[in-house]
This record gives C-alpha cells, sequence and structure tokens, in this order.
C-alpha cells in the first residue's frame, strides 16, 4: 500500500475491478433486459395504455396492428432503473458521505472507494446495454448518442480495469445522471404527451419533473461539472508533474489523459444540451 495519508486506500498494484465484478455486470445487464420486456409487452398488448404521439407512428404499419411504441415506452423505464440508482448513490456520496471523500490528488485519481467501484459497474452496463438497444429505435440512434454511450462505457471500463478515478466517477457517471432521473419522465412526456392520455395526474406529475430536471441539469451538468473538472486538471498535473502518477499505475499514464480528454468531451456535451436546453424552454 501507499505511504500517502489518506481517507481511501491507494494501492500502485491493483487487481482488475473489471474481471472482479463479471458476475455483478452480467446481473445487471440481465436486470435491464428483464425490466425492458416486463414494460414492452403490457405496453404492446394494450394493458398499458400510453398513446404515442403521432409523429412517432409516421412510419407505423396499420398492418401491425395499433401503434404503441413499446420500444419507446419501455427504453425509458430500463434507462431509468439504472439513472435512480447512479444519481441516489452519487447523490448520497458526494453530500451525505464526505468522511470518505480523499483528501489528496493522490487519494482522488488512484484511491480505491466501493462506492466509485459500484458506480463504474452502473456506468459501464447502463452505457454498454444502451448503446445495443438504442442502435435499434430510430429516435435514439443519432451520432451524438451513440458516441456519448460508447465514450462512458469505456471510460467505465478503463477506471475498473485500472482502479482509478473513483472519486471523480461518483460526481461525473453518479451525482451529474441525478437529474436524468427527472428527464426519463420528461422524455415520456415527449414521446407520450400528457394532453393525450386520460386523467390529470400525468400532467402534474411530468411539469414537476420537467422544472427539478431543468434545476438539477445546470447545477449539476453544467456549473457543478465544470467546478469538479476544475479540480479533476489540477490533481492531474499534480501527480504528472510529481511521478506520483507512474509510480503508483506504471505505464498507465495514458488512463489519465483519456479520462481528461472525455471529460472535455462530454463537458463540451453538457454545454451543447445546455444551450438547447434554454433555447427550448
Amino acid at each position: 500500500m501507499s505511504t500517502i495519508k489518506d481517507t481511501v486506500p491507494i494501492a500502485p498494484q491493483v487487481e482488475s475491478g473489471f474481471a472482479r465484478n463479471k458476475k455483478n455486470i452480467a446481473a445487471v445487464l440481465l436486470l435491464q433486459t428483464v425490466v425492458f420486456a416486463a414494460t414492452y409487452y403490457p405496453q404492446k398488448t394494450g394493458i398499458f395504455k400510453f398513446k404515442p404521439a403521432d409523429k412517432f407512428c409516421e412510419n407505423h404499419n396499420p398492418a401491425d396492428g395499433e401503434c404503441t411504441r413499446a420500444d419507446l415506452f419501455a427504453f425509458q423505464f430500463a434507462a431509468g432503473v439504472m439513472l435512480v440508482y447512479l444519481g441516489i448513490v452519487g447523490f448520497r456520496f458526494w453530500h451525505f458521505q464526505k468522511d470518505k471523500h480523499p483528501k489528496t490528488p493522490e487519494g482522488r485519481i488512484y484511491g480505491f472507494i466501493q462506492e466509485g467501484e459500484n458506480v463504474n459497474v452502473a456506468i459501464f452496463c447502463f452505457q454498454a446495454w444502451d448503446f445495443v438497444a438504442s442502435s435499434l429505435i430510430p429516435e435514439h440512434s443519432s451520432f451524438i448518442f451513440m458516441a456519448h454511450h460508447f465514450t462512458a462505457a469505456m471510460a467505465a471500463y478503463f477506471s475498473l480495469d485500472n482502479v482509478y478515478i473513483h472519486y471523480y466517477a461518483i460526481f461525473f457517471g453518479g451525482v451529474s445522471e441525478f437529474s436524468s432521473i427527472f428527464l426519463v419522465f420528461c422524455d415520456l412526456e415527449v414521446y407520450f404527451p400528457a394532453h393525450m392520455q386520460e386523467g390529470s395526474f400525468y400532467g402534474m406529475f411530468i411539469l414537476a419533473n420537467q422544472v427539478i430536471f431543468a434545476t438539477a441539469f445546470f447545477a449539476y451538468r453544467v456549473f457543478g461539472w465544470l467546478a469538479v473538472s476544475k479540480t479533476l486538471w489540477t490533481d492531474a498535473k499534480q501527480v504528472l508533474s510529481n511521478g506520483m502518477a507512474e509510480n503508483l499505475r506504471p505505464g498507465k499514464n495514458y488512463v489519465l489523459y483519456l479520462f481528461l480528454a472525455v471529460d472535455v468531451t462530454l463537458g463540451s456535451l453538457q454545454l451543447l444540451w445546455s444551450y438547447h436546453l434554454g433555447t427550448d424552454a
């Protein structure tokens, strides 16, 4: 173990977290598939009666029966399960478990945090599953969405495999997804508009989620993202300049540079989405 004093263990020789979590990864991928199937078939067969917006049925073949867009419906719930987990774990650690936060640059970049490993497992499964599922749903298969899924899954894999940036993974992959919990329902309203559903509760529920999503998005994905990114870059500069990067992860400096590139790429996406959110409001 490293002699650096911190609140988290920092080991120069690490076991692959990806290999250690193979069974967990398989279980989470299966869970997402089960949730998708459990919501797809009730919507498809008419047990659930959510009516999709007309524009999402333009390419529907009448011979296939009523347009239900069960794929869009089920996708929201399969994604929602993962987002709830990531958002809650991240929010809880970031705001209510500060005693577990690393105190040094080495701890924040190389320290082992169990919550960080758990978040990385969830991120990898969520983004990998989404990448495959999105490729089959036209509304989700744009280049930006697919590139986002691939990039996030890749970052989670390297973080797991090398025990890197657990602390930052909790924010970027956990806390930032807190806003996405509410986005799930906002997107559901896009595909299944409130004015087309029976009853008024659905519309009021969606409105509340829209307000919370916008607030949380700017708090975590814009201002929070910029602040935490600044700390990440400061920490990275220090461990690279003082030689600790090579001491703690020999021959793995490229992984740190990869994370910095991912931070810039995904951070730019947050700013792009915030612009659209502001102009579309």
